[in-house]
């Protein structure tokens, strides 16, 4: 309901939420998500007071109180008297205190020096986006971009020129072996490239200024940490006057270059009981539109079909026959749901309070080698056990939630049949439907 349903259901759902025991960690995860875009901010604050100290991480309290610094700063200066942005920023200074003494300071101390517009912007957990796909900017001002990374694999952070995404986004890939790729945190050395941070692992933040271009445009913002940029992106939308955009933004004419922001990361929620009983019926479908899904949901990060894609995943031209469309979709709705253990991560928990999370490939007396990243294909990382202070079986799968959401209900019929048919355009499933129900047609 908080993630779906509309602003009076989740208004009720959350007047609700508090007089409901237990599961804080989900209550955490789901109001923090509000908190973070912006929707039913004010009520979603009020339920995070509800919820005692103990419960929280320190990864989700900093990624909160972010996104409440941008917000506060946001204001005007006559706006953080009213009780609203009081308890914005009385929730701040409450959650800064769960932090290690020197965040809490730098915390406090921007709470009070808030006059530098904060942009937050952090990762969703197990689905490979940001937590925003658009952010609007003065042009010519100077903003802090705070990038928080609460996900379990490594992500970073770009600001590209208008119109080169596609470009540098290859190029992460050509470039992920060279001897330079991690020491540049993966970002590529491009004259269009004009903001780049540092490869952060699960659970850490940075600060980056930004001073932002005086051209109005939309900049691409984007993860080009291998594999992950056809689908985490997100688009800074500069413009002359923010306050008169929110109000029109169509007056502002500005002109997105770049196709993939065309399209946002959010998207529908897709469940399989939406999508099962139209696979009943999969005939007449669009083998062209079927191959471009199969980009568009990022499936070539992992697994390759008819000469697209990279062979980290299970080889999906020798599917068992017996796994049909029901399967096929449940596996990517739901990636977690029953891991092959030749695919299946392992978290390390670190002396230095560092976690790395990948695949172990060998193991000595005193060493494990661990890939964090296969799609980068560079050498394991060498993990002495000395330094090791847990190891767990990650429940999660490396492949990521959500890649469906950016497709359109035909557009996913498409995939699945393009998947059934192991890439092969002669199949039968492909053949003009005699019904007038193609499966090109967009909803």
């Amino acid at each position: 309901l908080l993630g779906r349903g509309d602003d009076a259901t989740v208004e009720a759902a959350l007047a609700l939420l508090p007089r409901i025991p237990g599961h804080e960690a989900d209550k955490i995860r789901d109001v923090s998500a509000l908190v973070k875009s912006g929707r039913q901010r004010d009520a979603a604050i009020a339920v995070i007071k509800t919820i005692p100290d103990k419960h929280w991480k320190q990864g989700d309290v900093r990624s909160v109180v972010d996104h409440l610094v941008a917000h506060i700063s946001e204001m005007p200066a006559k706006e953080r008297t009213k009780p609203a942005a009081k308890e914005a920023i009385g929730l701040a200074y409450k959650l800064a205190k769960l932090l290690p003494a020197a965040q809490a300071t730098e915390i406090n101390q921007r709470l009070k020096n808030a006059d530098v517009r904060v942009v937050a912007i952090g990762t969703v957990p197990e689905r490979m986006i940001y937590d925003k796909d658009k952010i609007v900017v003065q042009a010519g001002r100077p903003i802090e971009i705070r990038f928080s990374n609460t996900d379990f694999m490594p992500h970073n952070l770009a600001i590209l020129k208008p119109g080169t995404l596609e470009e540098i986004g290859l190029l992460s890939e050509s470039t992920a072996q060279s001897p330079d790729a991690a020491k540049r945190q993966f970002i590529p050395a491009s004259p269009h490239v004009l903001l780049g941070s540092r490869l952060l692992q699960p659970g850490e933040t940075q600060a980056l200024s930004f001073e932002v271009p005086k051209t109005p445009g939309v900049y691409p913002i984007v993860c080009t940490y291998p594999g992950h940029w056809r689908r985490m992106y997100a688009a800074l939308y500069v413009v002359d006057d923010v306050a008169a955009y929110m109000v029109n933004p169509a007056k502002s004419n500005l002109v997105v270059k770049d196709a993939l922001l065309k399209v946002g990361t959010q998207g529908h929620e897709w469940t399989l009981s939406e999508l099962v009983p139209d696979l009943k019926k999969l005939s007449g479908r669009s083998f062209e539109v079927g191959k471009s899904a199969f980009k568009v949901a990022n499936c070539v990060a992992c697994h390759k079909l008819n000469g697209d894609g990279n062979e980290f995943g299970p080889d999906l031209a020798k599917l068992d026959p017996k796994f049909g469309s029901t399967e096929i979709l449940t596996e990517i709705l739901d990636p977690s749901k029953a891991i092959n253990e030749k695919f299946q991560s392992t978290t390390y928990v670190l002396a230095s309070g560092r976690t790395i999370t990948g695949l172990k490939v060998s193991e000595s007396p005193d060493s494990i080698h661990v890939i964090d990243n296969p799609l980068a294909k560079g050498k394991p990382l060498v993990l002495r056990k000395a330094d090791i202070d847990e190891e767990i079986k990650s429940k999660l799968s490396l492949m990521p939630k959500g890649l469906l959401d950016k497709l359109s209900r035909e557009e996913v019929l498409d995939l699945i049949a393009y998947l059934i048919a192991r890439g092969d355009r002669q199949n039968p499933i492909f053949a003009p439907s005699h019904h007038g129900n193609h499966g090109g047609r967009k909803e």
